[in-house]
């Protein structure tokens, strides 16, 4: 009981941003690892953990990445008589894009259930898309990024999620001769089709088609060494029904080049 109330209100610091970021690839022959520290929380419910990811473009326009793994804390609701737990390894997404022009990118991500039996939400998927981007030459330091996606989970332990689609954007501008970005992002999450389960050889529909939820975030990021060692802090607010809840994140990390 306890795991599915943890995977109701789950992850908001990263399932909801299944991409690596809404911009460009790197150069060929350039990565980056990246690691954060995430706090959620939503009335009683709270959970915590590490999450750590690498990316590299192994050709001009290709990148390959590692994302969403790490470990968790906790998940727990704060309440006498309660079965709580939710600690162990995070699931894991392959990622890739190719940037076919400038300004345009496609994406698959595939997320892999290989966390452990309190975390994992048991679920092979694939998220595939694509991203528009650029910076604003009237206002130098200003630049957006945009994405829409499709979210297909398979069947698994009888039961198959509904097909969902996803549309967000952030928006970030770098202060002159300070630094600092502050950025701020959107996304909106659409269930498409109907979720469905099967009991006693039989189909139930979930009644979950047109179901929506909005996420915001606002934050800021710094390089601390330039073009090399990038920190930053964002607030996540989540609200709507798509497999989990309300719910608000705390999220801090830093991103190394290489």
């Amino acid at each position: 009981m306890f795991k599915k109330i943890a995977l109701a209100a789950a992850l908001v610091s990263s399932a909801a941003f299944a991409t690596w970021d809404y911009y460009p690839v790197l150069e060929a022959g350039k990565g980056s690892a990246k690691g954060n520290l995430y706090y959620d929380w939503d009335h009683d419910w709270s959970q915590a953990g590490l999450g750590i990811g690498v990316r590299y473009t192994i050709i001009p326009g290709l990148e390959i990445s590692l994302q969403d793994w790490g470990y968790q804390f906790w998940s727990e609701v704060d309440c006498s008589g309660c079965e709580n737990g939710g600690d162990g390894l995070r699931d894991l997404t392959i990622g890739g894009r190719y940037q076919f022009d400038p300004m345009v990118n496609a994406f698959v991500d595939m997320h892999l259930p290989v966390g452990g039996d309190e975390v994992t939400n048991d679920e092979i998927s694939l998220y595939l898309g694509s991203q528009f981007s650029m910076a604003i030459n009237e206002a130098p330091g200003l630049k957006f990024g945009t994405e829409a996606g499709i979210l297909w989970g398979f069947e698994h332990d009888n039961f198959e999620r509904g097909l969902d689609i996803h549309l967000g954007g952030e928006i970030a501008y770098t202060v002159p001769n300070v630094g600092v970005t502050p950025f701020f992002g959107l996304q909106i999450k659409y269930r498409l089709t109907e979720s469905e389960e099967e009991r006693g050889g039989k189909e139930y529909g979930k009644d979950d088609d047109g179901n929506k939820q909005v996420n915001l975030w606002l934050g800021a990021d710094y390089f601390v060494i330039p073009n090399q060692l990038d920190i930053w802090a964002k607030l996540i607010v989540r609200s709507g029904k798509v497999d989990d809840g309300d719910a608000s994140g705390l999220n801090v990390g830093a991103e190394f080049f290489f």
